[in-house]
């Protein structure tokens, strides 16, 4: 998924010459990270955590809830509000978030990834059958530690599917929704896992970002 975060990045830059590619490539995530934070001294984080119904504490710090932790991000960068380290990819989706400040709100419709992306799913590294899985290895018969894995993450039942399957909802952040459908192996069907996004998912960050936060997701919830 670096890929994904290194054209997230060009996209996002007014500047794309030679240079700055060989940083990127050179940088990783790390550079990428630092940029960003740039682009975030100069962020109304108020007028942002308004529009994503984001609370803010006394010294003026967003709070971002995601995978069970509380992110604080400010014009300085971002921190976890218990002190601990997180990896890069995590800062830079959470700055993209607070950068697009945007004031939409789930449809309550949801779509595969292709259907999300159109056009430029032809043009994106992103593999959704790559995150589906994982999700099959680690759950198949294990429906009922599905739901408690789920629940750690915020993950409630909900969600229309079809017969003798489980549907979750996720708040991957708030206001950008998923829904894992999944269908345990019998003695005719294998396992298989669904994941698809809230027709507004995009309305939040860019679908190349996205993508990152999914993979992102997923790695948590498959992790043993």
């Amino acid at each position: 998924m670096q890929t994904v975060i290194l054209n997230t990045l060009y996209k996002n830059m007014e500047e794309q010459n030679h240079t700055l590619k060989e940083n990127v490539a050179i940088g990783g995530h790390r550079w990428i990270y630092e940029n960003l934070i740039e682009q975030l001294r100069n962020t109304d984080i108020a007028t942002s955590a308004k529009h994503l119904d984001l609370t803010l504490n006394d010294a003026g710090e967003a709070n971002i809830p995601f995978l069970g932790e509380t992110f604080l991000i400010s014009n300085e960068g971002v921190r976890r509000s218990d002190g601990k380290g997180f990896k890069d990819a995590i800062g830079s989706v959470l700055i993209h978030y607070i950068l697009k400040g945007s004031s939409s709100r789930p449809a309550g419709n949801f779509i595969n990834f292709a259907e999300l992306a159109g056009p430029l799913f032809k043009q994106s590294s992103y593999s959704s059958s790559a995150l589906e899985r994982p999700i099959i290895k680690r759950f198949q018969g294990r429906v009922p530690e599905l739901f408690e894995v789920a629940a750690l993450y915020g993950g409630h039942k909900g969600g229309e599917a079809g017969l003798g399957s489980v549907s979750l909802i996720f708040d991957l952040l708030p206001h950008i929704l998923l829904q894992l459908i999944f269908y345990d192996r019998d003695d005719e069907f294998p396992a298989r896992a669904t994941l698809l996004f809230d027709l507004n998912s995009t309305q939040f960050i860019d679908f190349e970002v996205l993508a990152v936060l999914v993979t992102i997701f997923v790695q948590a919830l498959t992790k043993p």
